[in-house]
């Protein structure tokens, strides 16, 4: 008889020295692949938002959807953030805001998405923004972390200048998600009570991108920060858009601090650090660049 032969100490070694560099190759590989799903994912998320705003505008004029509601006074909370959906708070904090948020996009599309995971990015962390108020009974906070382009609210879409490069839905809350919260970003000021609040483009300053503001609701505007201080890059570098034609792609954020990426019209930020952080936007004075439904994407004097 013979007796089996067993692995010397030094073949050992070998084969485990043999594992540990294949998990090095392989983990990271793993990694990206899962990343590349998580994009995919989000991506698909803003294309069903999408579609769902294009069902929308069939059943409402062509008109998009609001950004914000009015109180009972007529008053505008364009600077307020809104409930996901309208009515989860046992006792609102501040009682407009459940008439401000009625109207909100999150909440008026709801009905052609029957699906409130969507409204999170995937992956996004998530913050219980305002955790004290109570929910109210029945109700469910829902998570969002898609900012809708403001300027959009009750404009028409056919008198959108560029569908298929306007921005609807962006990554400009960052990479971090409220439980029962929505936020518009950009967003237009309109602080008279009772009057329209509608996109009011500015003079043009011929050969310009640039305007000269007008007066009243809706004629100037602008963009927050990130929520909780979130990252603009979501995946890798960059974010996935919706735009307001219904169609979805992922767009880079630069990471420099000299960025001129505005030009080509692919980043609203002046520059990133090399954490996916901004602390201004491209504005002239009257409203955000590239979220101007008016704007003309051919032009590069900004």
């Amino acid at each position: 008889m013979f007796a089996k032969k067993a692995f010397t100490l030094i073949e050992l070694l070998v084969v485990i020295a043999i594992i540990a560099i294949l998990a090095a190759i392989l983990f990271p590989v793993f990694a990206q692949a899962k990343v590349a799903a998580k994009k995919t994912a989000d991506l698909s998320n803003n294309k069903q938002l999408g579609t769902a705003t294009a069902i929308y505008l069939s059943d409402s004029d062509d008109l998009y959807p609001m950004a914000t509601g009015q109180n009972q006074s007529g008053g505008w909370g364009y600077n307020f953030n809104k409930y996901v959906p309208a009515d989860w708070s046992a006792s609102p904090g501040n009682p407009d805001r459940p008439y401000y948020s009625s109207s909100f996009f999150m909440n008026t599309i709801q009905p052609y998405v029957k699906n409130s995971d969507i409204k999170l990015g995937v992956g996004a962390t998530t913050t219980d923004y305002q955790a004290a108020e109570a929910v109210a009974a029945g109700k469910k906070k829902e998570a969002t972390s898609y900012a809708y382009n403001g300027y959009l609210q009750s404009w028409n879409a056919t008198a959108v200048a560029a569908p298929a490069m306007l921005p609807m839905l962006s990554g400009s809350n960052g990479n971090i998600g409220a439980k029962g919260w929505g936020f518009a970003n950009p967003v237009m000021s309109c602080d008279t009570p009772n009057a329209a609040c509608v996109y009011l483009p500015g003079t043009p300053i011929p050969n310009s991108a640039f305007e000269t503001c007008g007066t009243g609701n809706g004629a100037t505007g602008g963009m927050y920060l990130t929520n909780g201080g979130g990252s603009y890059w979501t995946f890798g570098k960059g974010q996935n858009w919706a735009y307001a034609d219904g169609h979805a792609k992922f767009k880079t954020a630069v990471a420099t601090t000299t960025n001129t990426a505005h030009i080509s019209g692919t980043d609203p930020w002046v520059a990133n650090d090399t954490a996916g952080h901004s602390t201004s936007y491209f504005w002239d004075g009257c409203h955000a660049f590239l979220f101007r439904p008016t704007y003309d994407f051919s032009l590069t004097n900004l």
